[in-house]
């Protein structure tokens, strides 16, 4: 206990801090990826083990999950900016835990999806508040890159559960996989109390830090241009990846003839890789430029983002496995780039009294504009006109997405120099 409370008041706190909420952002994305992978098990029939389940349910797994995540969101969110943040935080973690174990023991596509759609209530709740404490640990020329190491854990719990889903759904079945993935969270959540709860607005003292936001507050908010357009860039980049994440393994399956252990151990592999790399890349460049330029986390959002889509749709044309490994790679590197600079520019545009409502906030509008609706719709095309057309849509929701965070970053640029004419005037 003493060395506990030794590094819980010791200088190490922010970092201690930063590696626990970012092991269990691991375990958020390691539960919400881990059905991708099990999608072939769970469509075989009940006679072979599985719930019979169509491309077009299998897609409402997710998408349950996301409308209940979304909605969650602005709640615990306003909640997270008036109560303890740790009390909200062990709660979450425990909730989602238990709902992930409980799905191992579905019985048909009803109970599977009102299990994965609760879950979602305490994935709503930690995603709302970790970005915040974080942001009240360390200092804005420090956030690129700690908002990056955050949610490097994003494409790596996804690769994760992908893998564990392929592996332990081949070998021991689709409800063993669900075990797996729910027991460690119930562990972590104990290890919160161990951190302190940051004063709100620690890490900004020119801002001043208003009073929590009410509900009409809140509202004002989705009404900012600055907030809107950086999460409807946001919410398109999340079509995207959501879908890409989730529909890959059953394309490779169905369209490279892949089987599911083996496409989901690969793409997992290339998900770590290039998550870690490629997220921890943009944070680094992100803080490096954001001292130089004001709009850099816009810049490298959109500019990434173009880069990706040319990877994407350079997969659908692919001549060969090797060259079609390839462009995944490169696409997933680039994509995954936007993850920390995207953040650490939502909490640097808010004020410290409202950021876990802000950031709630973005939580249910790119999930209500992004994955929820894409990618249901895409297990709906690929049933009517194929992958080729469906697996398109991705990189056209990337590639929209650059498009509105670079005139975003137009945007915050004139607003930058009016600010200085201003004041020149002054």
């Amino acid at each position: 206990m003493k060395i506990f409370s030794a590094m819980k008041h010791g200088l190490r706190a922010p970092m201690i801090a930063l590696v626990l909420l970012s092991l269990l952002n691991l375990l958020n994305y390691v539960d919400r990826y881990v059905v991708s992978s099990l999608v072939p098990f769970l469509e075989k029939s009940l006679e072979q083990g599985g719930l019979g389940l169509t491309h077009t349910q299998s897609g409402w797994l997710y998408s349950a999950f996301i409308v209940v995540y979304m909605l969650a969101a602005p709640v615990f969110g306003l909640i997270a900016d008036r109560l303890p943040r740790l009390h909200v935080l062990a709660a979450a973690v425990a909730f989602w835990s238990v709902l992930t174990l409980l799905g191992g023991f579905a019985w048909g596509f009803w109970s599977l999806l009102i299990m994965r759609a609760f879950t979602g209530i305490g994935e709503a709740a930690y995603a709302s508040v970790a970005p915040a404490v974080l942001a009240d640990e360390f200092p804005a020329k420090q956030q690129s890159r700690s908002m990056a190491f955050f949610n490097a854990a994003i494409p790596v719990g996804a690769a994760i559960g992908f893998t564990l889903g392929g592996v332990v759904g081949s070998n021991y079945g689709w409800r063993e996989a669900f075990f797996v993935a729910g027991g460690p969270g119930l562990f972590l959540a104990l290890l919160i109390y161990f951190l302190r709860d940051p004063k709100r607005g620690a890490m900004d003292a020119h801002v001043v830090v208003n009073a929590p936001p009410t509900a009409r507050d809140a509202i004002g908010i989705l009404f900012r241009p600055r907030w809107l357009c950086t999460t409807a860039g946001y919410a398109l980049q999340t079509a995207g990846f959501g879908s890409l994440g989730f529909w890959t393994p059953t394309y490779l399956d169905e369209v490279w003839g892949l089987s599911v252990e083996s496409s989901s151990t690969m793409f997992g592999a290339i998900i770590v890789v290039t998550g870690i790399t490629g997220t921890l890349a943009g944070g680094f460049l992100g803080d490096w430029w954001f001292q130089r330029k004001a709009t850099a986390h816009l810049w490298i959002c959109g500019i990434t983002s173009f880069v990706a889509t040319a990877a994407i749709l350079f997969v659908l044309f692919a001549p060969n496995i090797t060259a079609m490994w390839c462009g995944v790679t490169i696409g997933a590197f680039f994509l995954v780039m936007s993850v920390g600079p995207v953040h650490a520019h939502l909490v640097h545009i808010l004020n410290p009294a409202e950021r876990g409502t802000g950031m709630a906030l973005a939580i249910f509008v790119l999930h209500l504009f992004g994955d929820v609706p894409a990618v249901p719709m895409i297990g709906w095309i690929a049933e009517g006109s194929g992958w080729t057309l469906a697996y398109t849509t991705i990189p056209i929701c990337i590639f929209f997405a650059g498009i509105i965070w670079c005139g975003g970053a137009m945007y915050e640029q004139r607003i930058s120099k009016r600010t200085v004419n201003f004041t020149t005037h002054d």
